[in-house]
């Protein structure tokens, strides 16, 4: 059980990096001529990191898996609750 807690929580930073960096690129888009090169490489990088930490973390066993989505999922849902409420700035 304690194993399964902290994949929860591993789970919850990498959704703060994972959502937190495409709230970044975001507003990165706003201010630079370049977007969609930003939007690229801002969706390569996170998802590669993002990926790559699970793999590590899960180590193949299915219910690490399941924790650590769970906690990528928690975040999720509070970023869309948060950005219901926020918008972007636009320029």
């Amino acid at each position: 059980m304690p194993m399964l807690l902290s994949m929860c929580f591993i789970g919850t930073i990498l959704g703060l990096f994972y959502f937190g960096g495409l709230w970044l690129t975001l507003t990165m888009v706003n201010k630079n001529r370049l977007w969609g090169l930003w939007l690229g490489a801002s969706f390569l990088l996170r998802s590669t990191l993002t990926v790559m930490a699970i793999w590590f973390f899960a180590g193949g066993d299915w219910q690490r898996i399941v924790a650590l989505a769970t906690g990528f999922t928690i975040i999720r849902f509070l970023s869309i609750n948060r950005i219901k409420h926020v918008s972007l700035p636009v320029s």
